[in-house]
């Protein structure tokens, strides 16, 4: 993994997937259905947040969420 979570306690590590399945896919971690033992797992693999919301939303192939803030196009 190139972002080792080792130093981060499993409650900064879950809410930081949490945050960014919000994000990406606006569901939480108990609309993903995951158990404490799953997720335990992942952390002590050292698994970063953001590649795990990446790997689950690729086995489940969803799409993320576009952006709420939208951007101006240029005048010309």
């Amino acid at each position: 993994m190139a972002a080792s979570t080792s130093d981060k306690s499993y409650r900064d590590w879950r809410n930081a997937i949490d945050q960014r399945l919000l994000q990406t896919y606006r569901i939480t971690i108990e609309d993903a259905g995951f158990d404490e033992g799953y997720l335990v797992d992942h952390w002590q693999s050292n698994e970063a947040p953001f590649e795990f919301v990446q790997w689950y939303g690729n086995k489940y192939d969803l799409d993320p969420m576009p952006s709420l803030v939208r951007t101006r196009e240029r005048r010309r």
